[in-house]
């Protein structure tokens, strides 16, 4: 018997992004998955999304940029009720926002929900008041830090077709917002002091610490600034780069950029924080790093350290859409057939897919 998924998306960025959209380009590559695994999958998400095969249900006509909690009740709402309205119903909805979580009465078929940001007070309450949703956490470093109890964690996962290795040209490459979180200060040092080219494409979160902290430092170590990229463009970059910094300082619960360098073939230079060491083999798709002075270390020898395409075959296995969909399969049929049983807030023994 064909499983049935809604997908029920953001209504802030298109499925897949056409530029940033971390969260609705693993949606798209799920999507796609499951669907390639037998499912039959609708997805429900903004207007101008495309998944050529795949049915999308849309509210909103356009992407509805900026984020708002309104705006995402709106949406999550209309969803769910459409889903429960649908003549043929759905084996599971698989809700990525937490207002679809809000509105989880309005479904009347199992409803699991893939958390796609830190520990939150406020929303982990909201995750306590729902007990009837499976919650979903993308790393173990993530679950051990979420309040609400964990069913499952369940890595993301990408198309490697997506992305071509190519021939090293050299550089260092950040990619991401340039936020005091994301260590952006910390890759221009790191460059620096390695005396290795800098490549960094993004934009900047809050103006003035760019203004005053970011910019200086742009300017006085020559760095090359390519503003945000998606696509091709972003594939590209990334592919050609000696090795990708990722130097953050909180607790990041995942790091999609990070598993797309890797199916790229290139290392990745980390700090030993949130879910880095989770995803990086150390000395083998990268290092994980304690210190700025380590990752000098590391990015100096980068070229002959690391065998690319070695990387490239490791990535295709752990960090393909392909993987993560069966896994979510195994978390499906689970919301099915068994009751909700969940581990204790903070525990490690929570399923892995």
């Amino acid at each position: 018997m064909t499983l049935r998924v809604a997908l029920i998306s953001t209504p802030f960025v298109s499925v897949p992004p056409k530029g940033y959209g971390g969260t609705e380009l693993v949606v798209a590559d799920l999507a796609k998955a499951l669907r390639a695994r037998g499912a039959d999958v609708v997805v429900y998400a903004t207007g101008g999304s495309d998944l050529p095969g795949i049915e999308i249900r849309s509210y909103f006509p356009a992407p509805q940029w900026p984020p708002d909690r309104d705006i995402e009740r709106v949406h999550a709402t209309w969803s769910l009720r459409d889903a429960a309205r649908d003549p043929r119903g759905f084996d599971v909805v698989h809700v990525h926002s937490p207002a679809a979580v809000e509105m989880a009465r309005l479904s009347p078929f199992p409803v699991l929900c893939t958390l796609h940001h830190d520990h939150e007070p406020e929303l982990s309450d909201l995750y306590r008041r729902t007990p009837e949703v499976r919650l979903v956490a993308i790393s173990r470093s993530q679950a051990r830090r979420e309040t609400a109890p964990i069913a499952a964690v369940v890595h993301h996962g990408l198309d490697p077709g997506r992305y071509q290795p190519m021939e090293d040209q050299g550089y260092l490459l950040f990619l991401g917002r340039y936020d005091r979180v994301k260590g952006v200060a910390q890759a221009i040092e790191v460059a620096a002091r390695a005396k290795l080219p800098l490549v960094m494409a993004g934009e900047p979160h809050e103006r003035e610490y760019y203004d005053s902290e970011v910019r200086p430092l742009i300017e006085k170590h020559r760095v090359l600034e390519v503003g945000p990229v998606g696509g091709n463009r972003k594939a590209a970059l990334m592919a050609r780069a000696r090795a990708l910094l990722f130097p953050i300082q909180w607790e990041e619960p995942f790091g999609l950029v990070m598993i797309e360098a890797m199916l790229s073939g290139v290392p990745v230079l980390g700090a030993a924080r949130g879910a880095v060491p989770e995803i990086v083999e150390d000395g083998i798709t990268g290092v994980i790093c304690d210190d700025a002075t380590e990752m000098v270390a590391a990015a100096r020898v980068a070229d002959k350290l690391f065998n690319r395409e070695r990387i490239r075959k490791l990535a295709e296995q752990r960090w393909s859409a392909t993987r993560m969909a069966e896994d979510y399969l195994t978390v499906y049929r689970a919301a099915q057939l068994e009751p909700l049983v969940v581990e204790e807030a903070g525990s490690d023994t929570a399923a892995e897919g």
